[in-house]
């Protein structure tokens, strides 16, 4: 099998996509147009075509689902090619245990490496490679194990913190409000001293200590959970 015969049923805009190389590209296409079959092809094109890692290729997508789908493109796509190449047939007509035994292959060797996922999910997958070596102002660590909140973990965290461990009046000091806050200051890359250092007043202070339960939550469900 030439190592281009898999791009042959790519249409000509497909393809030219697939097979720029050097320097940024900007594809714009509508629904059903194949934006997805032109991308997964792409890194397959980078990897058999240009020896590209499959570990040094990024991909962000909107949703997991379209994460998901397109690994499932790129493992069928290299499933056929391992097949044909191994047993010039086609990956369907080969016998259950060997189609199992070639994706286990392809999953291994290109899709595992592969940084395909949404931002959240990428960016979670960064932090567990060096989260354990992170301490914050208090020495607290996490481990590489950590879980992450969702919206409603967040707000029930908050509203606790508020209105149960410091009884503070809930309209002065809205849970929703105060969260805003907190999230502004690690967005700026400050501790809940460093906000206090910022915001000198009773509400600062406030908003401060909050910001200190809510990291010390965060470090408990993790000593805890795991």
């Amino acid at each position: 099998m030439a190592s281009t015969d898999f791009l042959s049923h790519l249409n000509l805009s497909q393809r030219s996509a697939v097979e720029h190389h050097c320097g940024p590209l900007l594809v714009v296409a509508g629904a059903g147009s194949g934006k997805t079959r032109a991308l997964t092809y792409r890194v397959v094109n980078l990897i058999l075509t240009h020896r590209v890692d499959p570990e040094h290729i990024l991909a962000v997508t909107f949703t997991n689902k379209a994460a998901k789908e397109m690994k499932a493109r790129i493992e069928e796509v290299f499933a056929q090619r391992v097949a044909i190449e191994g047993h010039g047939k086609p990956l369907e007509v080969l016998p259950p245990f060997e189609q199992t035994r070639i994706r286990s292959q392809v999953w291994k060797t290109y899709i595992k490496p592969l940084w395909i996922g949404t931002f959240h999910a990428l960016c979670a997958r960064i932090l567990r490679f060096d989260i354990d070596k992170y301490r914050d102002e208090q020495g607290r660590s996490w481990t590489k194990t950590f879980s992450i909140f969702d919206e409603s973990d967040v707000q029930s965290v908050f509203k606790e913190i508020v209105t149960q461990q410091l009884n503070l009046d809930s309209k002065k000091f809205n849970p929703k409000a105060v969260r805003y806050q907190v999230s502004n200051a690690k967005n700026r890359g400050w501790s809940p001293e460093e906000f206090e250092r910022q915001e000198m007043s009773y509400w600062g202070r406030t908003i401060a200590e909050v910001y200190r339960l809510y990291q010390a939550r965060l470090a408990e469900i993790n000593d805890a959970r795991f």
